[in-house]
């Protein structure tokens, strides 16, 4: 489930010296809300939302809706900062994600509890406005009284700009030629800055110089042994090196991809108690009681996510200390979240997995810090299944792997590659 991150692209043309002083003659609004429920287990579940602007592009958002019981809760959402105050929940737009273009869409999400029946929610508003799926539109209390008399001077262009890479070898399989230009549009008509955002893993890896740094954010009261420790990190590397191993071919790299072996290096854990920890050895840093979303939380002035510009002079130890991903394990949670933070997963279901040949909920949730999206309302191979349609596939399938290399050809030139 997602990250992230919903991030929309939209490329809109104006004659800005003339009509940018003029307000619009009429104001559009609508919108149109998919509710999911992509898994549910006795007492929980995971909820999705996609809502669609049918009206003029806005810049902040907020969407409302109820839950038809009064024991159906919220516990914690992404994408989004959640509320709910009685059966009323509101999830208002992360900095990141707040512009969403005429047509566009943007996906919330969120885990919750239930207690008898769990009904979906009604009474989807976007910016306080019922999501009927149409557009209505509101005339102004004063309409402009002179028309611009100036034209334009340059007039808008006539083909629209491309973001397909030329020279590439794209060859996917016949038959997933289709779906992956499908995916792609659907991603250029979602992200509002997929090509402008500069914190995918694409740009943590190539600032790394190839490798990765991880800081576990331990959220769980259980004890955990020197090597459970090591078991950790080392599962976590042979997880990080199957999407790695996606963008080679017979060994060499794909697309002029330069990185075969991808070293991801645990350089911390955080934690409420240092009891907790049963080992005396300074292999790792450890941050004590740092509570950030009632979690620990790995030290902020060496996180990538906080300092996106790499300065890490404020992080002991310096930059060799930063942790580009968190990988936020917690107690009780069911199902996960993904995005340029890192991935959360439960701590009991990773640390009985640390031997599985596939963590198939982590290689879910890396995808998406890889800018790979979810798939909770529509499908691209029908019945085929595939890691990031979370549910259907336990392994990286052939369409994750020419997903990811797609997003590798868009976005390879940023790198000079």
């Amino acid at each position: 489930m997602r990250r992230r991150v919903v991030w929309a692209l939209s490329c809109l043309v104006l004659a800005f010296a003339v009509v940018g002083a003029l307000k619009p003659a009429y104001a559009a609004a609508g919108c149109r809300a998919d509710y999911a429920v992509p898994s549910s287990w006795p007492g929980g579940f995971q909820g999705s939302v996609t809502v669609t602007n049918l009206g003029d592009p806005v810049s902040s958002w907020s969407l409302g809706f109820s839950f038809p019981t009064s024991t159906q809760k919220v516990t914690q959402g992404w994408n989004a900062t959640w509320t709910q105050s009685g059966s009323a929940v509101t999830a208002t737009n992360a900095g990141w994600n707040g512009s969403v273009a005429t047509g566009a869409s943007v996906n919330v999400g969120f885990t919750g509890t239930f207690t008898g029946s769990n009904p979906a929610p009604t009474g989807f508003t976007f910016n306080g406005l019922a999501c009927t799926g149409a557009a209505a539109t509101t005339a102004p209390t004063t309409a402009p009284t002179t028309a611009p008399t100036t034209a334009p001077t340059t007039a808008p262009p006539t083909t629209s700009p491309t973001t397909t890479p030329t020279g590439d070898p794209w060859s996917p399989p016949s038959s997933l030629v289709q779906p992956l230009a499908a995916v792609w549009s659907h991603e250029e008509s979602t992200y509002s800055d997929l090509y402008g955002f500069k914190n995918y893993g694409w740009d943590q890896l190539f600032a790394g110089g190839g490798a990765i740094n991880y800081c576990v954010r331990w959220d769980s009261t259980a004890h955990v042994t020197a090597a459970q420790r090591d078991a950790v990190a080392a599962a976590l590397q042979r997880q990080y090196q199957k999407w790695m191993d996606a963008m080679l071919d017979n060994g060499s790299g794909w697309n002029n991809w330069p990185y075969k072996q991808v070293p991801v290096k645990v350089v911390g854990w955080a934690v409420r108690d240092r009891a907790q920890l049963e080992w005396t050895d300074t292999s790792v840093d450890i941050y004590v009681n740092d509570i950030n979303e009632d979690a620990p939380q790995c030290g902020t002035p060496c996180g990538r996510f906080f300092h996106q510009d790499g300065n890490y002079s404020g992080c002991p130890g310096g930059a060799s200390h930063h942790y580009d991903h968190s990988l936020w394990l917690t107690a009780g949670f069911s199902g996960g979240a993904g995005g340029d933070w890192g991935q959360r997963i439960g701590s009991e279901y990773y640390m009985s997995n640390l031997t599985t040949d596939n963590i198939h909920i982590l290689l879910h949730e890396m995808g998406h810090t890889y800018g790979l999206d979810d798939f909770y309302d529509w499908d691209p191979t029908p019945g085929q299944g595939f890691i990031m349609k979370a549910g259907s596939a336990t392994s990286i399938t052939d369409f994750d792997k020419w997903m990811l290399r797609d997003w590798w050809r868009h976005l390879k030139s940023r790198y000079g590659r």
